[in-house]
């Protein structure tokens, strides 16, 4: 019997459930249990999302730990995080495909004045804007990885012309032009009106977003956020859109989760605000790969997408 120590940081036993029906169905011999029940000391696998700091050291038998999503900063914010056990990160297509779609969403109903019109019908105006040209008009990818990859290949074929940034280099055919580097980090930002951060959270993308890159900027950008909260100073993000030098911005992550109700984004109509939707994990998409993972490690091999704990991701 394998037995997975299970913790999504909910109340509610639902996704429980259908994580326990799904991997069942592929795994056979498995019980899920509540990380935090005495008997999850015993557990095989963990499959968590923020776990409580140093639980999953207590687990003496634990041989996998897999991330209940892309991100594992979550996990490497752990001083406690047994160093001997593998880290595994989801990859799933369906999280690429619906963290694209609130890419582009974001993007299209700033482009397209979505919130002055939603105003405009909520006070009865028959009003109208001029249409921005948004014909190849440059925007930035933070991040090439599964997800980012998706997302400004969509971009490009909407008519954007895409830039992409990466900390090392990336080829991603001709209808994406790549950056890499402190340079590339430098000419991606002056050049691109749009810029949607995707990026892991490491110590190099910490505070990423200052001031001095909100600054650097062209007057008039946008910018997106469904990477990590921890990636941009959100005093300096708020500053530049206070003083007219960002146009606004969309954002899925905060440094602090929920976003608190004094918080001054609330305040500010330029500001999107979303509370960490942009891609949900799904059962019944991702229960093929950690179904795969877990029978890789039992039978003493080395699963896919096992994360560098020096890089990060």
């Amino acid at each position: 019997m394998i037995t997975i120590a299970y913790h999504d940081g909910t109340p509610e036993n639902e996704k429980q459930t259908l994580w326990a029906e799904r991997l069942t169905a592929r795994l056979k011999h498995i019980r899920l249990v509540p990380l935090s029940a005495p008997h999850a000391k015993d557990a095989d696998i963990a499959l968590v999302w923020r776990p409580p700091v140093g639980r999953l050291r207590q687990l003496n038998q634990l041989r996998l730990i897999v991330s209940l999503g892309q991100g594992v900063d979550h996990l490497f914010s752990d001083p406690h995080l047994p160093d001997n056990v593998p880290v595994v990160r989801l990859v799933d297509p369906d999280m690429s495909h619906a963290l694209s779609h609130w890419v582009i969403l974001a993007l299209l109903d700033y482009l397209r004045d979505g919130p002055a019109y939603r105003l405009a019908a909520a006070e009865r105006r028959f009003d109208s804007l001029p249409q921005r040209q948004t014909a190849q008009m440059p925007v930035a990818v933070y991040g090439l990885g599964a997800i980012g990859r998706v997302i400004a290949h969509r971009l490009a074929a909407l008519g954007f012309a895409v830039q992409g940034w990466s900390r090392h280099p990336r080829d991603l055919g001709r209808s994406i032009q790549t950056h890499h580097g402190e340079q590339g980090f430098q000419n991606i930002v002056s050049n691109c009106i749009a810029h949607i951060c995707i990026l892991p959270l490491t110590a190099h993308t910490t505070n990423l977003f200052s001031a001095d890159v909100f600054a650097a900027m062209p007057a008039g950008s946008y910018f997106i956020n469904a990477g990590r909260g921890h990636q941009v100073e959100e005093g300096a993000l708020l500053n530049a859109i206070r003083t007219g030098h960002l146009a606004g911005a969309a954002l899925d992550v905060f440094v602090e989760e929920p976003l608190p109700d004094t918080h001054p984004f609330w305040k500010e109509t330029r500001i999107a605000i979303w509370p960490h939707v942009a891609a949900q994990t799904n059962p019944d998409t991702a229960a093929d790969q950690v179904a795969q993972a877990i029978s890789t490690v039992l039978a003493g091999g080395q699963p896919e997408h096992i994360v560098d704990k020096f890089r990060g991701y």
